[in-house]
């Protein structure tokens, strides 16, 4: 992005998509429910073999199979919801950042002069310089800038 060619409004417009691209969670929500509701359905699986075990006298080693196959299962499909929930978690910090981010350049009048510590403070989260000729503006809100 060419931040000297745009104007804020423009900016502002890209922000907010890139913002609604990068922290939407509703497919992700989606994938948690149906991760929830497999998981019910592999822990009934695991319950039902534990009493049938209980109720019906069968091969100790095939029931021992059984058994950690359901739980592997089980526990591969908790990691799936887990994974899924921390991004979860992830996007919506990364929406605040956004939010704040986006509301600090709304602030901004439409051309700035000077140097100011406070917005760049609110603005840059970090730089990286590799050489030169090739240095990194992190924003606050993730977004990064090559200077």
């Amino acid at each position: 992005m060419r931040w000297n060619r745009l104007s804020n409004y423009h900016i502002l417009e890209e922000l907010r998509e890139d913002q609604a691209l990068l922290t939407g969670t509703e497919e992700l929500e989606k994938e948690r429910k149906r991760l929830a509701e497999q998981m019910n359905v592999d822990a009934d699986a695991v319950q039902e073999a534990i009493a049938e075990n209980a109720r019906v006298a069968q091969n100790q080693e095939e029931y021992t199979i059984r058994y950690e196959t359901l739980s592997a299962r089980f526990q591969e499909t908790q990691a799936k919801y887990d994974a899924v929930t921390a991004e979860i978690t992830q996007r919506g910090i990364r929406r605040r950042e956004f939010m704040r981010f986006i509301q600090s350049l709304e602030k901004l009048p439409d051309m700035v002069t000077e140097f100011s510590e406070e917005l760049w403070g609110s603005l840059v989260d970090h730089v990286t310089v590799h050489s030169k000729d090739n240095i990194i503006f992190t924003l606050t809100s993730g977004m990064e800038i090559k200077a």
